[in-house]
């Protein structure tokens, strides 16, 4: 019995090749950077990876074997299943949120595994196929793909450039025809700008005129950097427009492996009823969240505070020693942020985005973000991860300059 179609053509079969879904239909060539980084893992070169977005690599003095102690509590042996996710977990999340002045209660809150996770759930709790959801641009890829596997249609609006980035509102569609969200990053990765009041009201605004809601991914939110002058408001609190409001432990805590996200559902009464209701069962079809995790996470959060202080002390001292080391780099300037795990460079005129990667990789083993990753559009801007250990980060940039100044 033949498992495939197949047809047969003067005595021979023949077998037709099987139809992936257009979903995944992506491009799959490797560009001239990805040929090039393949090359060198091969041949054992000494790279400097200044794109390192994993904490866990990076020599963080929090990652101990203390951490894993609450993941033996015998309570992990029962299985609770609860479309939210446990309550325990879930209270210890309302704490944090309470500390920033936001009152929320447990039912407000599901578990994923990961935002991933989240975005899928919420992609089909909002969207039909097709429909239009908006992103910012510059943004993470991430969200490109996922919008694909959710058979979601993603529309960029614009952040400008001038002294900070910030939304460009003419760049908001003019009609917003089965729109089904506004997607906010809060810090944006990789620009680093937070959501402004104005903003924030500017995006409630739209989205209660046009009847879609706002999704708010704010997994970078307490990482602030010195200078930044700028209120710090969560979506959590946003009871205006029906929202919800993305955090997690792989940013959260610096811990990627243990994926554990979290979604906040907020807004007028009658829609956020029928949105947790419509997710509890979404959420209740995976059960994905595993119990161990969701066992150790109050244990985890008494020292969160100290987590977040010594990744954002490293963000802080390798962009300081950035501002420093181009102070001279003329026309390269790094362009102005307020949070996050990146740093954005602009390099005027001077080369193109994609030459300069190549070329530090090829010549110098250092690797970085060309800017069209991000979807920056003008092919002048580069992007550095700041985890890495200053001495490996002073390096990488020292060669950067190298590499420019010839």
């Amino acid at each position: 019995m033949d498992c495939g179609r197949t047809y047969r053509s003067r005595g021979h079969r023949l077998y037709l090749p099987l139809k992936f879904s257009g979903r995944t239909d992506w491009p799959r060539v490797r560009n001239r950077l990805t040929q090039i980084l393949e090359s060198k893992k091969k041949s054992g070169a000494p790279l400097i990876d200044l794109t390192e977005s994993n904490p866990t690599r990076c020599g963080f003095g929090y990652l101990t074997p203390e951490l894993l102690k609450p993941l033996s509590d015998p309570g992990n042996l029962a299985y609770e299943p609860d479309p939210h996710g446990l309550r325990k977990a879930r209270e210890e999340i309302c704490g944090y949120y309470s500390e920033k002045g936001v009152s929320l209660h447990a039912d407000q809150i599901f578990l994923t595994a990961g935002t991933g996770e989240a975005y899928a759930f919420l992609f089909r709790l909002l969207c039909d196929p097709g429909d239009p959801v908006l992103l910012p641009r510059p943004g993470y890829p991430l969200l490109d793909y996922l919008a694909d596997l959710n058979d979601v249609k993603p529309v960029f609006y614009d952040l400008s450039y001038q002294d900070a980035w910030r939304m460009d509102e003419k760049s908001f569609p003019k009609h917003f025809f089965k729109t089904k969200a506004v997607l906010v990053v809060n810090p944006n990765n990789p620009t680093g700008n937070y959501v402004t009041r104005e903003e924030s009201a500017f995006i409630s605004g739209v989205c209660l005129k046009n009847q879609c809601a706002v999704i708010s991914d704010e997994v970078f939110f307490d990482f602030s950097w010195e200078g930044s002058n700028q209120e710090r408001k969560s979506f959590a609190g946003c009871a205006d427009a029906l929202s919800f409001t993305l955090g997690g432990l792989s940013k959260f805590l610096g811990l990627p492996q243990m994926k554990l996200g979290w979604i906040v559902v907020n807004g007028p009464r009658k829609e956020k009823e029928e949105a947790i209701q419509r997710l509890e069962i979404i959420a209740d079809t995976y059960l994905s969240v595993n119990t161990p995790v969701q066992n150790a996470l109050p244990v985890w959060f008494q020292n969160y505070k100290g987590i977040i202080r010594e990744i954002r002390e490293r963000c802080l001292q390798n962009r300081r020693f950035l501002t420093q080391a181009l102070e001279a780099a003329k026309p390269v300037r790094l362009l102005g942020g307020e949070g996050g795990w990146y740093a954005m460079l602009s390099l005027g005129g001077f080369v193109s985005d994609g030459s300069l990667a190549v070329r530090l990789l090829e010549e110098y083993n250092v690797l970085l973000h060309p800017g069209y990753f991000f979807n920056t559009g003008s092919g002048r801007e580069i992007v550095l991860g700041l985890l890495s250990p200053a001495p490996v980060f002073r390096e990488g940039v020292e060669r950067l300059l190298k590499c420019l100044h010839f």
